[in-house]
């Protein structure tokens, strides 16, 4: 495949004793390809990220450096303690063996930068979580005199650390399988993005990408997903397709252009419904008018004392698109995921999602009449139930009137509470709204849908390959 390269540097490399050592690709895609790469980057940024010394817990490593994409091993070590990487007053990592230095990356002219390779594996200690376990090459990154352990790993051994860290392991089989497909189509995008370049690897460990934990959190039913379905991705328009997802999106998911980005044919708005009885995906969170105030302070939102709200918008998958706060010396608006982070200073943190209505300031929803064969039944909107694709009872969010010549939307009415103590949001669902539903996943499962149905219900349009 065509790619771009990122300027040649040696690197530094741990491999444990008996590891495979391969040939890698370094480069970093600036536009979604089909092939996936041969190893990965991911940036350890949970606990091995800017240390001043990074404890290694093997009794044998080869060491070796990255020559034009290739490692070459240069010695062994041993130390039946254990090893300590520091960056001495040079800018050269040190391996330490207890207080005496067993080996000095000082080859002329190599650069601290993170190269692709694979071997064995490498068992990383941190002081309150205990040894992790990683498969795969640890690249050791010198920023600033500090190091970032960075996993040198092939997709499908990555993914096997992701799976039970992003869906229960104790799930149906098709969930687990559906997931597999989309953490990995999720990898191709993430790496064409580019977001991580600048850090030396393609993706993190964190929920900024994908949740990873190593080889410890490995767990068969998992494995035996990812195996099953080895390789396969999703495409739109013959490129893989951004796959996110979610934990619950509370009935209904989003169309990606009320979220984050532009509108994508991929993700768009889908009911829910086989994650209804998700009780435990419900929630409350109320909070005092000084609350808001305080919250109003940190966001330097510079409006007085919170006195009221409204719920200014909500989109058509039933989510809250903008919110204002009404103050003593003004109004603040909050738009589509600044909603949710807006809260993220409060004790409770950001709100789970934007599936939610405040109790005080509750939106009107208008009254519509449908005839029924033999008589105008009359109710509010949120009263009706339509079928799905799959022929799914589901409540309708949004209703459109064809006046002969265009259709228009009826939408709710907008309300504003103000006085009282403050204000109460009852909401559902967890995550930004968008692509797979991981809770509806494994409802629809547990129906009896297969992985292929599932993913081709969330994402809109795709190929399975």
């Amino acid at each position: 495949m065509r790619i771009k390269r990122f300027m040649t540097y040696f690197m530094v490399f741990l491999v444990v004793v008996g590891g495979v050592l391969l040939r890698f690709d370094v480069s970093a895609q600036t536009t979604p390809t089909t092939q996936m790469p041969t190893t990965i980057r991911v940036g350890l940024t949970r606990w091995f990220a800017n240390q001043n010394t990074l404890t290694i817990n093997n009794s044998r490593l080869h060491v070796g450096y990255n020559e034009n994409g290739t490692f070459v091993a240069v010695q062994t070590v041993d130390s039946a303690s254990g090893f300590i990487a520091r960056v001495n007053a040079a800018g050269q990592v040190v391996l330490y063996a207890g207080n005496q230095a067993v080996f000095t990356f000082a080859r002329a002219g190599a650069e601290p930068q993170v190269r692709c390779a694979i071997g064995g594996m490498v068992v990383l200690h941190q002081a309150t979580w205990g040894n992790v376990y990683y498969r795969g090459v640890i690249a050791l990154r010198v920023a600033n005199r500090q190091i970032t352990a960075i996993n040198v790993i092939c997709p499908e051994e990555y993914l096997m650390g992701v799976l039970p860290q992003e869906m229960s392991p104790s799930w149906h089989t098709q969930a687990l399988m559906a997931q597999s497909i989309a953490s990995r189509t999720f990898i191709m995008h993430r790496i064409a993005s580019n977001r991580h370049a600048g850090q030396g690897f393609y993706l993190c460990d964190s929920t900024c990408c994908q949740v990873y934990r190593g080889a410890e959190s490995e767990h068969a039913n998992t494995t035996s997903a990812i195996l099953a379905t080895r390789g396969l991705m999703m495409f739109y328009n013959d490129r893989p397709i951004m796959a996110v997802y979610g934990s619950s999106s509370g009935g209904a998911t989003d169309n990606s252009e009320n979220v984050w980005f532009e509108a994508r044919p991929y993700l768009r708005s889908v009911n829910s419904i086989s994650e209804f009885n998700a009780t435990s995906l419900q929630w409350t969170r109320t909070f005092t008018w000084a609350e808001i105030t305080a919250l109003l302070n940190s966001a330097n939102a510079n409006i007085g004392t919170a006195t009221g709200m409204a719920i200014a918008e909500v989109g058509t998958s039933g989510r809250v698109q903008e919110i204002i706060i009404f103050g003593t010396n003004g109004q603040h608006r909050l738009m589509r995921e600044g909603i949710q982070s807006f809260f993220g200073p409060s004790a409770g943190g950001a709100l789970r999602s934007r599936n939610f209505h405040v109790v005080e300031a509750l939106p009107v929803l208008p009254a519509v009449w449908v005839y029924d064969g033999r008589q105008l039944v009359e109710a509010p909107l949120s009263m009706f139930h339509g079928l799905d694709r799959n022929g799914i009872s589901t409540p309708m969010h949004r209703a459109f009137v064809y006046d002969g010549t265009a259709t228009r939307s009826i939408t709710p009415a907008v309300t504003t509470f103000t006085g009282g103590t403050g204000v109460t949001f009852v909401g559902s669902g967890w995550g930004h709204g968008l692509g797979m539903s991981q809770h509806g996943a494994q409802g629809m499962a547990l129906l009896g849908f297969t992985y292929r149905q599932i993913l081709l219900h969330y994402y809109t349009g795709v190929e399975i390959r």
